[in-house]
Parts: structure tokens; sequence; C-alpha cells
């Protein structure tokens, strides 16, 4: 093999290593990449704390809900999640622990905001409470995208 041949494949070796690497605290998005722009500007941010706030002011710590997951993984129906005192029960599947009560919907769309995910589309209903989350973390990466789906959220009668 040539010397320039050579050196051309470990610059391209070296510049695919480094595009593909997680990013360090600080660091940019390498170029090719995007930041949602509703993150960027803080409006993703402003709804995520609106919604807090408002669940906030329900006083709500006991509730059900169902909770569907879409992705390019195993698929789901709806399950049902039920939380008292602000616990999920132990039947929440382990899966779907860090989604099992309303702060920790909350938690994933503020990790996705940290993360600087390339698409985040969330709607939250009148008690601030996520209806619909999906998360795009890297444009670069196929199928790794997640969607939640929040029906039917009652607590409980009496």
């Amino acid at each position: 093999m040539r010397p320039l041949t050579l050196a051309a494949l470990l610059a391209f070796a070296f510049a695919f290593a480094f595009a593909a690497a997680p990013l360090a605290v600080g660091q940019t998005a390498p170029i090719g990449t995007s930041t949602d722009p509703g993150i960027t500007n803080g409006s993703k941010q402003r709804a995520l704390s609106h919604a807090r706030k408002a669940w906030k002011s329900q006083g709500v710590s006991s509730y059900t809900y169902l909770l569907s997951v879409n992705c390019f993984c195993l698929p789901t129906t709806d399950v049902k999640i039920v939380v008292r005192g602000g616990i999920p029960s132990a039947k929440t599947p382990r899966a779907l622990k860090d989604q099992a009560t309303v702060p920790r919907l909350f938690r994933t769309i503020q990790k996705a905001i940290d993360d600087k995910a390339a698409k985040l589309d969330v709607s939250y209903g009148k008690r601030g409470v996520p209806r619909t989350i999906y998360i795009d973390s890297d444009e670069r990466i196929a199928d790794e995208e997640v969607g939640y789906i929040v029906r039917k959220f009652a607590p409980p009668k009496g």
C-alpha cells in the first residue's frame, strides 16, 4: 500500500471514530447532528417546568394510568401503572420502572433535554401529566427512538 493511501485510510478511521464517540461534558455535538430547536431555545424546558408546577399544585400522590411504549423493542401493550403515596406498585414491570410515576416521566423528559436530544415531542394534560413523549436521542442512529403514551390517568375515587 502506498503511504498516501495508508494516511488517507487512517485519517478516515480517526474521523469516523471521533464522529461516533459520545460527547464529554461541555463538548458540542459533531457536525451533522442537531438538537431539537425547542431544547435550544428553552421552550421545551419552560413547558416541562410549567407541567411540573401544575402537577405539584394538584397534590396527587395516588393514581393509576395506562402506559404504552413505542420503540424498536419487544412489543408492549398498555400496562396499568398503580401509584400509591408516590410509590409505584411492586407489579410494575422492571422495564417501566423509570416511567412508573408522573415525576419519573418528568425525569425522562428532563434527561432528553439535558442530553440535547435531536427531537423531543411532548404533550401535557391539564394536570401537567405528560400524555405523549417522543424522544429521538440521535438522528444518526436508526431505531433508538422511543415513545411513551399515557392514557386513562385517574386519581382514586372517593
